[in-house]
C-alpha cells in the first residue's frame, strides 16, 4: 500500500512555545554581526539586540539609518576633515568592500539631514555640479574678517556606486560620523546599558 504525501496546502500549526519564541526574537540591525566579530569586546558588554537598540539612538533624524562603511589602507581612530586633504567629503559604500579600499573597514553611522539623493532629485546631475559650490560664495573674502567657513545647500549625497551595486553616501564633516567599536563608542554602548 503506497502512502500519500501530506498535501503542501494544509498549514502548519505551530506550538505555543514555537510562537512565542518567534514573538521573543528581537531585531538586530543589519551589520551589527560584522561590528561584532570586528569588535569582540562588544560582546562582553552587552547582546547584538542590545547594541542595535543602542544605535537607534544616534542621530535618529539622519535619513540614512543603516550601518555604511569606509575602507582605508590607514589605521586611524576617528575621521580627519576631508578639507584638511583638498577633499569636500567623506565617502562611504553600504557594504564592507574587503580589500577594494584598504584592509582596514571602519563601520560607521552617518548623520545627514538633507543629502542630494540621485534617486529623489529631478534635476540630480545639474545639483551634483553645485554640491561643491557654497551657497554663501562671500565667505572666502570674508573669512579671515569673520571667520565664516563655507555653507553648503546638501550635507551629503546618496548615489549610486561605482565599484559594487550597493549605494555610495558621502558626508561633508567627522561631525556626522559615529565610528562603530571606537572608544567612545564602546563607553557610550555601557552608558546607555546603565540607564535600562
Amino acid at each position: 500500500m503506497k502512502l500519500e504525501q501530506p498535501s503542501s496546502n494544509i498549514p502548519k500549526v505551530e506550538t505555543k512555545e514555537q510562537e512565542e519564541n518567534k514573538s521573543e526574537k528581537k531585531y538586530i540591525k543589519e551589520g551589527v554581526d560584522f561590528v561584532f566579530e570586528q569588535n569582540p569586546e562588544l560582546a562582553q558588554i552587552g547582546t547584538k539586540e542590545q547594541y542595535s537598540e543602542y544605535l537607534d539612538t544616534i542621530f535618529p533624524d539622519s535619513k540614512v539609518k543603516d550601518i555604511v562603511y569606509h575602507a582605508s589602507p590607514n589605521k586611524f581612530s576617528e575621521f580627519k576633515d576631508p578639507s584638511s586633504s583638498g577633499l569636500s567629503h567623506v565617502w562611504f559604500s553600504q557594504k564592507p568592500l574587503l580589500g577594494q579600499r584598504g584592509e582596514n573597514i571602519y563601520q560607521v553611522l552617518i548623520n545627514i539631514k538633507n543629502p542630494l539623493d540621485e534617486y529623489n532629485s529631478e534635476d540630480y546631475l545639474k545639483e551634483l555640479r553645485n554640491y561643491e559650490t557654497p551657497i554663501n560664495p562671500e565667505w572666502i573674502n570674508n573669512y579671515h574678517i569673520t571667520g565664516e567657513l563655507p555653507k553648503y545647500k546638501y550635507d551629503g549625497t546618496i548615489r549610486s556606486s561605482r565599484v559594487d551595486d550597493g549605494n555610495s553616501i558621502t558626508v561633508r564633516s567627522p561631525k556626522q560620523i559615529h565610528v562603530l567599536g571606537s572608544k567612545s563608542d564602546v563607553e557610550n554602548f555601557k552608558k546607555y546599558l546603565s540607564k535600562i
